[in-house]
């Protein structure tokens, strides 16, 4: 029995030593090598040209800003003199209105700022007024009332409405028929002073009478 044991124990050591080498190498020939993948790093990016903007030139700018200086100067200029006109066309107006009215008899009637009752001190004008009106009884009369510049135009166009409506009312007081007399309003429009001043302003809030046919 000793001699059977012997071979087969080695035989058993050979096949177990054999198994071992076999799985060693078959596990060297499955495990691949990692090899690391190369990492490629981006290349800086290269600085773009700068595009630069026409703008235009120092001199170019220089000549538009004169340009545009001396527009505006031309209008304010242009302006100035139509105003002066104006004034002075207005202040033409008023002179002649004035002379033509002083040569009729027939004199204004001045208020107070904002106010369209009689003052006391145009009672007597009132009264010589009424007195030519009915010497003249185939002479009909408008009367325009008028305001000085402050307020809007529609608020001075109603009280110089309301002015004309009372001298109207006082006049037929004084014996002048209601059907001889007419009234309008002109408001700002027609100042016989063009000043911007309290004396301007004072001529300006007023009623004319004027003889019509």
């Amino acid at each position: 029995m000793k001699s059977v044991r012997i071979p087969l124990l080695v035989a058993l050591i050979l096949a177990v030593g054999i198994f071992s080498g076999c799985a060693k190498k078959a596990v060297r020939s499955d495990t691949a090598a990692y090899t690391p993948s190369k990492v490629v790093e981006p290349k800086p990016s290269e600085p773009q040209p700068e595009v630069k903007s026409e703008a235009s030139s120092p001199d170019q700018s220089a000549a538009a800003e004169r340009e545009k200086r001396l527009r505006e100067e031309s209008l304010r200029e242009e302006e100035l003199r139509r105003k002066a006109q104006q004034e002075e066309a207005a202040r033409k107006a008023a002179a002649e209105r004035e002379a033509a009215l002083k040569a009729r008899k027939l004199e204004p009637v001045y208020f107070e700022f904002d106010q369209w009752s009689i003052r006391e001190d145009q009672k007597e004008v009132m009264a010589k007024n009424a007195e030519w009106i009915k010497a003249n009884p185939n002479t009909k009369v408008r009367l325009e009332g008028h305001c000085d510049e402050r307020g809007t135009a529609e608020y001075n166009l109603a009280l110089g409405q309301k002015r004309a409506d009372a001298v109207k009312t006082f006049l037929e007081g004084l014996g002048v028929s209601r059907q001889r007399m007419s009234t309008i309003s002109y408001g700002e429009e027609r100042p016989l002073d063009a000043a911007h001043n309290e004396a301007a302003w004072v001529k300006n809030r007023r009623v004319d009478i004027l003889p019509v046919k």
